[in-house]
């Protein structure tokens, strides 16, 4: 798996853009292993394929 990365700080909603500049969709979100309170977002480039893992905070609604 590869490591999660923290999210920059710019506008949540919208998508990374990958280091080829290419647009990146959300692939999978899955449970963070250790950290009860957040998740793991995998976003995957439409155009090269490269996948990036984003360790990311649950909403409040969610934890609830």
């Amino acid at each position: 798996m590869p490591m999660a990365l923290k999210p920059k700080s710019r506008d949540p909603f919208l998508l990374p853009l990958c280091d080829c500049g290419g647009p990146m969709n959300l692939a999978s979100l899955e449970p963070h292993p250790m950290l009860a309170a957040h998740e793991l977002k995998t976003f995957k480039c439409q155009l090269c394929g490269a996948e990036q893992v984003y360790d990311v905070e649950k909403r409040a609604a969610e934890r609830g």
